[in-house]
């Protein structure tokens, strides 16, 4: 009996081994907004002289209702494997002329590719911004989150929620928006939309701010899987770098 309990408790480790080790697949991602999203924050514009006030305050109406009206058409696809994963937009890239399309993609995130090597914990992000087109590393694992026993289901999967916040800077100042992440430890790779992870398990949903990333689709093992390739082309920046790239390139208000 003890030799027959021991071979089972060897053949269930080798059975979930030989399940990780085989998994990929591919995870498409919705967006949309909190009830209480709004463009128009009233801590930014008290940073804003009065002279600007009534042009930015309609700038920001006017953002905030084609953010509305675009969100619901874009879609993004993380492909993944025990190793890497890219994450890239698969709708709304076809009509990038549209102006409101294209602002409302680079707002959440959902414009450009993110490239993740979780052996060399490395994520590298390849978009094209201020003129030119960039490549910014950094650390896959370089997020801190607070890991809760919180916990739903996504797609009959178990979820845990992980909790951080995302800190930005720009001209007018620095600004904190909360995340909220939910993964799935029964698929144990550390990958997410919008380059978010470092997580026991993939992001099924995430919440940064006001806008909410969704699984629309998840299909595991597909016979013919998307092929992973390390994006090379772009300038070479650190996200510091690129932060005051940002920085440089933003409006100045004087009074």
């Amino acid at each position: 009996m003890k030799k027959y309990i021991i071979n089972y408790i060897i053949f269930l480790l080798i059975s979930n081994i030989a399940f990780c080790q085989q998994i990929n697949g591919e995870i498409s991602y919705k967006v949309n907004v909190t009830e209480a999203f709004t463009m128009i924050d009233k801590e930014k514009l008290k940073t804003i002289p009065p002279a600007y006030l009534d042009d930015i305050k309609k700038s920001m109406s006017d953002l905030e209702q084609r953010i509305k009206l675009n969100i619901k058409s874009i879609e993004t696809n993380l492909s993944f494997n025990q190793q890497e994963a890219i994450y890239t937009p698969i709708s709304g890239m076809d009509n990038e002329g549209d102006r409101g399309l294209k602002e409302t993609m680079i707002i959440t995130g959902s414009y450009g590719v993110y490239y993740f090597n979780k052996g060399l914990n490395k994520r590298i992000r390849q978009i094209d911004v201020y003129g030119q087109l960039f490549l910014i590393e950094s650390d896959l694992n370089s997020r801190q989150w607070v890991l809760t026993q919180e916990t739903k289901t996504i797609n009959n999967y178990l979820c845990y929620k992980a909790t951080s916040t995302l800190v930005t800077n720009n001209s007018a100042g620095t600004f904190y928006k909360p995340l909220i992440a939910w993964y799935a430890p029964k698929l144990p790779m550390p990958y997410g939309p919008n380059g978010y992870g470092g997580l026991p398990g993939l992001i099924l949903q995430l919440t940064e701010g006001d806008f909410i990333f969704y699984v629309s689709k998840l299909i595991l093992n597909p016979k013919n899987p998307n092929k992973i390739e390390q994006p090379t082309k772009g300038k070479k920046v650190t996200e510091d770098e690129f932060e005051a790239i940002g920085l440089q390139s933003s409006p100045k208000f004087r009074n």
